[in-house]
């Protein structure tokens, strides 16, 4: 019998579910998709080194699904007290005829179940069905084929998706009978006729507040642009406790400071239904400035892991492609054993597979530390290379003409011609951070000559920046040197670059198991480089975009939910409106200024925040790297205001047709 009238309920407002029950499924559905990463693996040729960030990334989703599950959580326990604060009326009608509230809290669970089954099952079909885009995007991450294309159910997605929801909704049922326990009977009857009463603050005290936020928020953007985010230190920790501390002031104070500077303004303040609407708005903000702070932190964190991880994203296909000129090479930091002596040692002839080897050497002692080159154009640096301290520190290492053109030569590059008296600074890590390169540039526009163990040579008037290994990393600063000058030079490290089969990387790929745990030769292969540059690709790409949708779907429902409780409240009023002569136009255009001045305030200043956070996180992903900032926050901007949209509109017209059943 409770059944029955619980599925009857869920039928007889299924308008009211609707926001909730598509939120659900959507949750569920990205929930199951970035959780069958790993099985993704079945129907992709991938290498071993692919296949080990494939499954890196899995475990990190996995890790942070325990966090979104919590967020999601918060979401439908807070979507619950919701529908229960809706239907307080209809409950005290249960309690009036004589039901229990152990029965009435049993309808309440029975409608939670059927809601968590109906959007589990919908999110869990589209999510098996939204999972299989995912081998297109591991296909262009891994450069690999779909030759053994299937279709992918991931089971193990499949019951941790279950699970998890199964968790999050039992935790709901249980704060739900809670809630209904602590109901009298007389709340419920008349909770229509209750209106929440506001804390009354007075003018000075808001003033105060809003200075005060403002002060904080000004403080923070401006320590955080002066020291940047390179690392996480106790500076970065204060400008974030500040930063979080001046929102939730803002939002305090926002309610008695927008209404006073609102009420300024006469003529607008009295037109039409504006001071109906703001005195509405007030009283929300004015109770709810907490949670409408977390929202404004959560859009901020949205805009930022979205933005930024493009950002990253893009800067690391980019550098990928200068670090990758051969095949493989092998850096052999023991010049008193030939290289190709320590492969036989494994097995390995290079003469049975590559016909030639493009070999060169990295001489030391050229007497100079790169920071003592760039200390002369120190002041134009941005604060995320001075705070590189490698850059500064790090010996230059020479490497001679011969060997040089030798490479260029390999490579299709230009030769370089020097005199006994000129050198010529190589950086190919400027290839791929324009940060770097204007410096360089820089210098090499004012400084024509350099010191070298006291004697003075001229600097080539062109920096080099094609490298010259396939590396994990690159080469902040070298010197290319004369022949001559390496003559009583120590011998650094000898890199052995050739072009071969696919069965030799493969072979070599197992000996690096062996070979990397020495100290004396490291071995980078093409593949395993690009491999490992699309695994971090992956990591960032797929947690930024997994966050970025939870956190943007959790904010915008909450608002949304808020909103919808807002205007089942104050029905009455409405109707008052109503009989007072406003007509329906009216009355439903201030029910969307209300709702629209509602979303917009924390998109505001999240906006605010993101021009700093961005501005900045850009700055420290350049010193690494070119990025596109238009490109990644007109993407960006684009998916916000899409979903944040889209539950704007839902919110308005789930409101105006509230109203208007109610005429």
């Amino acid at each position: 019998m409770l059944f029955k009238l619980s599925l009857r309920n869920v039928r007889r407002s299924y308008k009211n579910y609707t926001l909730y029950f598509f939120t659900l499924a959507f949750a569920v559905c990205i929930f199951y998709v970035f959780n069958s990463v790993d099985a993704q693996q079945s129907m992709l040729t991938l290498s071993e080194s692919a296949n080990r960030a494939l499954q890196n990334l899995a475990s990190l989703i996995g890790a942070i699904s325990v966090f979104v599950s919590c967020i999601l959580g918060f979401l439908i326990v807070f979507a619950n007290n919701f529908l229960i604060r809706r239907r307080k009326k209809e409950l005290g009608l249960y309690m009036t005829l004589g039901m229990e509230k152990s029965k009435i809290a049993r309808i309440l669970i029975s409608e939670t179940v059927i809601i968590g089954i109906f959007s589990l099952a919908l999110g869990l079909l589209f999510g098996v069905f939204a999972s299989q885009w995912l081998s297109l995007i591991l296909v262009k991450l891994f450069d690999t084929d779909m030759t053994k294309y299937q279709f992918v159910f991931s089971s193990a997605a499949f019951f941790k998706t279950i699970l998890y929801f199964g968790i999050i909704f039992l935790v709901a049922i249980l704060f739900s009978t809670v809630a209904i326990s602590k109901y009298k009977l007389i709340d419920l009857i008349y909770a229509e006729r209750q209106n929440e009463q506001p804390k009354v603050r007075s003018n000075a005290f808001t003033l105060i507040l809003f200075v005060l936020s403002i002060a904080l928020l000004g403080t923070a953007y401006a320590m955080v642009i002066k020291n940047g985010i390179v690392e996480f230190d106790r500076k970065l920790l204060i400008e974030i406790i500040m930063g979080s501390v001046g929102t939730f002031l803002f939002f305090a104070s926002l309610s008695g400071f927008f209404l006073r500077v609102m009420q300024a303004n006469k003529r607008r303040y009295y037109k039409g239904l504006n001071m109906f609407v703001l005195r509405q708005v007030n009283s929300r903000v004015n109770s709810a400035f907490v949670s409408m702070s977390f929202i404004c932190l959560m859009l901020f964190c949205t805009i930022g892991i979205l933005s930024a991880g493009l950002g990253i994203n893009t800067v690391l296909n980019s550098s990928i492609r200068n670090s990758i000129p051969f095949d493989v090479s092998i850096s052999n930091y023991d010049p008193s054993v030939s290289t190709e002596n320590i492969l036989k040692l494994d097995g390995i002839d290079l003469n049975d597979y590559t016909a030639r080897t493009y070999d060169y050497h990295e001489y030391l002692d050229a007497g100079i530390t790169a920071g003592a080159v760039l200390d002369k154009v120190k002041d134009s640096m941005p604060n995320e290379l001075k705070s590189t301290d490698t850059l500064f520190s790090a010996p230059m290492m020479m490497v001679t003409q011969s060997d040089y053109n030798k490479i260029m030569e390999a490579l299709g590059g230009d030769p370089i011609v020097l005199d006994g008296s000129t050198v010529a600074l190589f950086s190919d890590y400027a290839a791929q951070s324009k940060t770097l390169d204007d410096v360089l540039q820089l210098y090499l526009k004012e400084n024509h000559t350099i010191e070298l163990k006291g004697d003075t040579y001229n600097v080539y008037p062109k920096l080099l920046t094609q490298s010259l290994s396939t590396s994990m990393g690159s080469e902040l600063l070298m010197l290319i040197v004369p022949d001559a000058m390496v003559t009583d030079a120590a011998v650094y490290s000898e890199i052995v670059n050739f072009n071969c089969s696919t069965e030799l990387q493969n072979r070599l790929e197992q000996a690096t198991n062996v070979l990397d745990d020495s100290d004396t030769m490291a071995i980078n292969i093409r593949s395993v480089v690009t491999d490992s540059y699309a695994g971090s690709s992956a990591i960032i790409s797929f947690i930024g975009i997994y966050l970025g949708i939870i956190f943007l779907l959790t904010s915008a429902a909450v608002l949304a939910l808020q909103q919808l409780s807002e205007v089942a409240d104050n029905r009455q009023r409405y109707d008052i409106l109503r009989k007072i002569g406003v007509d329906e136009t009216m009355i439903n255009r201030a029910i969307f200024k209300q709702i629209a001045i509602y979303f917009a305030m924390p998109l505001l200043l999240a906006c605010v925040h993101s021009v700093v956070g961005l501005y900045v996180t850009n700055t420290a992903i350049a010193s690494i790297g070119d990025i596109n900032v238009t490109k990644n926050l007109l993407m960006t901007a684009v998916f916000v205001l899409a979903v944040y949209g889209g539950y704007f509109l839902a919110t308005y017209y789930g409101s105006k047709s509230m109203i208007t059943k109610n005429k």
